[in-house]
């Protein structure tokens, strides 16, 4: 079982934080080659009262790709999907704190970024998340 301040623990004992607010972390995953990409893991609270670890990762400007390819492209994910950002398209993905212990967080961290890194390469053929 882990709380909030359990998985902010675990996270700066693995990844180097770029930024942290009360409920906020920021760090960058290596992913393929040379390329890494940005994740965002924020605590949310579920309208059913429950708290999650939501884990995001940006891929693009929605003004700079085609939505169609994009939805298209993402819909190849067992779990996650897009929602855009103040303009930003993000993959995004969450996990129940209460229902998972710490080393089952890797995973979902892994996949989010793998997922955005791809479909940011793809749509785009840049590396700037």
């Amino acid at each position: 079982m882990a709380s909030w301040d359990d998985l902010v623990s675990y996270v700066r004992v693995r990844y180097e934080i770029m930024r942290q607010h009360d409920q906020e972390l920021w760090f960058n995953l290596p992913t393929t080659g040379e390329r890494t990409q940005l994740v965002v893991v924020r605590q949310v609270v579920g309208d059913d009262g429950h708290t999650w670890a939501q884990i995001s990762s940006p891929i693009c400007r929605v003004a700079e790709v085609d939505l169609t390819e994009l939805l298209s492209l993402a819909s190849a994910s067992v779990v996650g999907g897009v929602v855009t950002v103040d303009g930003i398209a993000v993959f995004r993905h969450s996990v129940p704190l209460g229902d998972a212990n710490l080393g089952s967080f890797d995973r979902p961290f892994r996949h989010v970024a793998d997922v955005a890194d791809d479909l940011e390469e793809k749509l785009t053929g840049r590396d700037e998340h």
